[in-house]
């Protein structure tokens, strides 16, 4: 089973792609707190369903990732760079600028 390729959607996209978007599903007690009462329920399940095509790519009950100690987020690509901390932040932003 190591040598399995992985789950792919329509699109091609596999599990950990940004395109895949972990959506959490509640019991219908879970929802009445989300919409009525305002409070945040914990989730039954955890979809991974693509963005594109909607195909579901699994689904996960661990209850690590329910209860939030397992962040199920992919990582995205493109985001910005974080600035180095301390006094090189400044000297860096001196150094970047074009004249």
């Amino acid at each position: 089973m190591a040598n399995a390729a992985p789950r792919t959607c329509r699109c091609g996209h596999t599990k950990n792609h940004p395109m895949i978007i972990p959506e959490r599903e509640y019991s219908l007690w879970g929802w009445v707190q989300l919409s009525i009462l305002g409070l945040t329920p914990r989730p039954t399940a955890v979809v991974f369903r693509c963005g594109l095509c909607r195909q579901s790519l699994g689904v996960t009950r661990d209850p690590k990732v329910l209860s939030g100690e397992v962040r199920v987020d992919p990582v995205r690509k493109g985001s910005p760079p974080q600035p180095p901390s301390g006094e090189d932040e400044a000297a860096g932003a001196v150094k970047n600028v074009e004249h």
